[in-house]
């Protein structure tokens, strides 16, 4: 999945392309195909693999970050909602970016909506570099 999102431009499709024929079912590699499409404006198809890598994996809340904050850009605020909802119902406890805010001290009561809130606005700060 890093080799996917860290191949030059040009590249990224044959090596996504590569990756699922290797592991098809690989949520990590599903999610980061999704965030290709999402790059690449194919709005369709990244809603379609985002609820395909939550399904495989709905534990990881990375996953369900990314999701929701492309729900919030291109899909309005039903679809937003819908996320969340299915988030909160996944109770989801991995990922790098979410256990880094869920098992913050000063976050120790924070429920799973706050912290899918906060893991969306923290990659929102990464990628403007704020």
């Amino acid at each position: 999945a890093e080799a996917v999102a860290m191949a030059p431009r040009p590249q990224r499709r044959s090596k996504s392309v590569d990756a699922l024929k290797r592991c098809d079912n690989d949520p990590y590699i599903v999610a980061a195909v999704a965030n290709l499409f999402w790059h690449d404006r194919k709005v369709d198809k990244a809603r379609s693999w985002f609820n395909r890598a939550v399904t495989l994996e709905p534990d990881v809340g990375d996953f369900w970050a990314h999701y929701y904050r492309f729900e919030l850009q291109f899909g309005g605020a039903e679809a937003a909602a819908a996320v969340l909802a299915r988030c909160v119902a996944a109770d989801p406890r991995h990922g790098e970016a979410w256990t880094k805010v869920s098992k913050a001290v000063e976050h120790a009561r924070w429920g799973t909506e706050a912290v899918l809130k906060r893991v969306v606005a923290d990659m929102a700060k990464e990628k403007t570099g704020m």
